[in-house]
């Protein structure tokens, strides 16, 4: 996404004009610069332009466990899997006002017009992994190097079993408002990172007190403009290309998630990455079990 505010500031014999270029793909940081020119200026004019660009570059996805955006992108359905957004939307400072939309809890890929919400031929048949009720394990998404756009994200269980067997059935395409419910019970079941003994559970350096976003029960990326080892990236502090995305490259963010006290031979997990940048969420889901 691409922000451009034109700003023309008046009564000045030299006046100045600031273009102020915010791109979230192909910049880690805005950027700016300014021209001058002889001359009266009596008015101020202000200019926005939006232009959406996610669907042309990467962002993040969930890799560990095995996503099923992952698995459509190992199978060569899916040519950028980091590219399962839902935009624009508001995603800051309140973490849960956004809705998901055609996104769902699992992820929909305009890009290559691919809804991981039902069932695909190369995932969502089965779990790609069996945890234990009440395990701590480990868990992974991967951030492109050209769309770290830092903020907040969260591992989530609905335990809403009749609900989530609406994703399994590869015959049958959730509508958006069975989405949107399914998101609302993922959100009921977040997996609260101070759940995991030990674990550093931080404010998001980008959020003030007070804010929404003001929470350590999600987990944090280091704050966006930071000098190193800024935003998502800067978690692992991994070295660049220790994940795969197709744009340019990705950086692993890992963290240990606690399982509940649930069990289920079909379910998901789901992950929700919230934007500080700009107006984007992403989800992905994976199959998992758990067993008592």
């Amino acid at each position: 996404m691409c922000l451009i505010l034109f700003t023309c500031l008046g009564n000045m014999r030299k006046h100045e004009a600031r273009v102020a270029v915010r791109t979230a793909a192909s910049f880690p940081l805005p950027i700016s610069f300014s021209f001058a020119s002889n001359g009266d200026m009596t008015s101020i004019a202000t200019f926005g332009v939006l232009a959406l660009t996610g669907l042309a570059n990467g962002h993040g996805y969930l890799t560990v466990p095995k996503s099923r955006g992952r698995l459509g992108f190992e199978a060569g359905t899916d040519s950028c899997p980091e590219c399962t957004i839902q935009e624009p939307v508001s995603p800051w400072p309140d973490l849960d006002a956004a809705a998901v939309g055609r996104n769902g809890p699992c992820g929909y890929n305009a890009r290559v017009s691919v809804d991981y919400n039902q069932p695909g031929a190369s995932w969502g048949h089965e779990p790609v992994v069996t945890y234990t009720a009440g395990e701590v394990v480990e868990v992974q998404w991967c951030v492109d190097h050209n769309g770290d756009h830092g903020g907040m994200f969260a591992y989530r269980i609905c335990q809403n079993q009749e609900l989530v067997d609406k994703f399994m059935d590869p015959e049958y395409l959730p509508t958006n408002e069975e989405k949107q419910a399914a998101e609302d019970c993922f959100e009921e079941g977040l997996l609260d990172c101070n759940d995991v003994a030990g674990q550093i559970c931080d404010y998001s350096p980008d959020c003030n007190e007070g804010e929404a976003c003001w929470r350590n029960d999600w987990f944090t990326c280091n704050a966006f403009q930071r000098d190193s080892n800024r935003g998502c990236q800067g978690v692992d502090g991994s070295e660049f290309g220790s994940c795969a995305t197709t744009i340019a490259g990705g950086y692993t963010v890992t963290k240990r998630i606690k399982i509940p006290e649930y069990s289920s031979n079909h379910t998901l997990l789901s992950f929700r990455w919230n934007s500080f940048q700009t107006a984007q969420i992403y989800v992905n889901c994976a199959d998992i079990r758990i067993t008592s």
